[in-house]
C-alpha cells in the first residue's frame, strides 16, 4: 500500500512529461479519452465518488502505527481547495494549474520558507463548468502528494461556454457541506479560492445537486433531516466562511463580477489575480498573510526570492492587502497545534498523549505496530 507523503519533483516531471508528449500539453487528457471511450469519469474526482468513495471529501490527520500509538508524521492535516473555472475563454486554466504545480509545492509547502510548512498540506481541486456541460462540477480527493497532478489528469472539462453565469455555487457548497477537515477540529480553518472570471448563481437547484453528487446528497450535507427549502448561496457561502478563509480569485476586472462575489464572500475577499500563471504566487501570498508568516513588506521579498521582480511582487501584494491579515492567528489553538512527530494514544484522538484532549479511555486502548521508515523527499526547485 503507498504511503501518503511529501511529493516528488521528479516524479511531477514524470507526468509533465506524459501530459507534454502524449496529452499534447492537455494536462485531462487521459480523463477525456476515458470519458469518450463511455466509462464516465474516473471516481476520484466524481462528485458523487461511485462506487466506493462517496460524496464527502476528508483531509485528515496522517497517524502511523509507532510502537504503543500512532505518529503524526507530517503535522496537521491543512485542508486546501481550490476550483477552477475552465469555462470559455478559461478553458486551459486546468492545464496552467497544472503547470503551476512546482510552483505551489515550493511556495506553500516544501520549499524553504514555504508559508504552510508546519502543517501536512492536502490539496483538492475542483473544476467548475455550465449547468449545460455533461459535468458540471468535478472535485478531485484531498491528497498531500502526487496524487494532486495525478488526479488533475482524471479531469473531463469540456472547455466550452453556456450562459454567463457558470456553476460556482456547487464548489462553495462542496466545501462547506461535504467536507470532513481536521484543521476545524481545532478551530482553524483551511483555505478555499474559487478561480475564474464570471458570477455563480443565487440559488441551488435541487435536481442539479443530485444530478452532480447523487441522490443521497441533501442527506450527506444536512443529515437525516434535510431542510425543506435549500440555502442561497449567500448562505451557503456564510457556512463556508465558519470552516474555510474563502476568496475569490478574479481573473479579469469585470465590475459586475467582482460585485456579485463581493455579496457572497465579502469585498475583502475578492483578489484580483493578474493572469492564472501567478496562481502559486497569489495563493502563497494570501495564505502567508493571514497564516501570520508573511507581512505585507516580507510578502514582497519571499515573492522576490521566488522569481518575481519588485514591480510583480509589489502588484501581487497590493491586491492582497486588503485580506483579513493574520485572522488565522487569532484563533486559540493557532500556537497550540500538534506538529510533526507527536504520539496520539489512537487514530480518534486530535490531542497528542499529555495534552489535552486524550482521555485515559484512549490511553488504554493504544495498539501496538512497527513503525513506518521515514523516506527522504526530493522535492528540490
Amino acid at each position: 500500500m503507498r504511503e501518503k507523503g511529501e511529493a516528488s519533483r521528479s516524479t511531477y516531471e514524470s507526468i509533465a512529461k506524459r501530459v507534454a508528449t502524449e496529452g499534447r500539453g492537455r494536462a485531462t487528457y487521459l480523463g477525456e479519452q476515458r470519458v469518450s471511450q463511455g466509462k464516465g469519469l474516473d471516481p476520484l474526482v466524481d462528485p458523487r465518488g461511485l462506487p466506493k468513495y462517496g460524496p464527502v471529501r476528508g483531509a485528515g490527520n496522517l497517524l502511523i502505527p509507532d510502537g504503543d500509538g500512532f505518529l503524526l508524521k507530517y503535522g496537521v492535516a491543512m485542508a486546501v481547495q481550490t476550483d477552477i473555472d475552465t469555462t470559455g475563454s478559461m478553458g486551459n486554466n486546468i492545464d496552467i494549474a497544472f503547470q503551476v504545480q512546482p510552483k505551489v509545492q515550493n511556495l506553500l509547502i516544501q520549499g524553504d520558507g514555504a508559508v504552510l510548512r508546519r502543517y501536512n498540506t492536502q490539496m483538492c481541486t475542483g473544476v467548475i463548468q455550465d449547468e449545460v456541460d455533461r459535468f458540471p462540477y468535478q472535485r478531485s480527493q484531498f491528497e498531500p502528494d502526487n496524487e494532486v497532478e495525478r488526479q488533475m489528469g482524471l479531469f473531463d472539462p469540456q472547455r466550452g461556454g453556456g450562459d454567463p453565469a457558470e456553476e460556482y455555487q456547487l464548489g462553495l457548497f462542496a466545501a462547506a457541506y461535504l467536507t470532513d477537515a481536521s484543521i476545524t477540529r481545532y478551530g482553524l480553518r483551511g483555505y478555499y479560492f474559487s478561480v475564474g472570471d464570471e458570477i455563480g448563481r443565487d440559488q441551488l437547484d435541487r435536481d442539479l445537486l443530485a444530478r452532480v453528487f447523487g441522490s443521497d446528497v441533501l442527506e450527506k450535507a444536512f443529515g437525516s433531516a434535510a431542510p425543506q427549502s435549500l440555502p442561497t448561496t449567500r448562505e451557503v457561502a456564510k457556512k463556508l466562511l465558519g470552516n474555510w478563509h474563502g476568496f475569490f480569485l478574479q481573473v479579469k476586472t469585470n465590475g459586475y463580477v467582482g460585485k456579485w462575489w463581493s455579496e457572497v464572500l465579502g469585498k475583502e475577499r475578492v483578489v484580483q489575480l493578474p493572469r492564472t500563471e501567478d496562481l502559486a504566487e497569489v495563493q502563497a501570498c494570501i495564505i502567508g498573510l493571514t497564516e501570520g508568516v508573511l507581512n505585507l513588506q516580507s510578502a514582497v521579498d519571499f515573492l522576490r526570492k521566488a522569481g518575481l521582480s519588485r514591480g510583480e511582487a509589489t502588484s501581487i501584494v497590493d491586491a492582497c492587502a486588503g485580506i483579513p491579515v493574520g485572522l488565522q492567528t487569532t484563533f486559540p489553538n493557532f500556537e497550540k497545534i500538534p506538529l510533526a512527530g507527536a504520539t496520539f494514544a489512537s487514530r480518534e484522538d486530535i490531542w497528542p498523549i499529555g495534552t489535552k484532549g486524550v482521555s485515559s479511555d484512549a490511553k488504554s486502548k493504544r495498539k501496538k505496530s512497527a513503525g513506518a521508515e521515514k523516506k527522504k523527499p526530493d522535492w528540490k526547485l
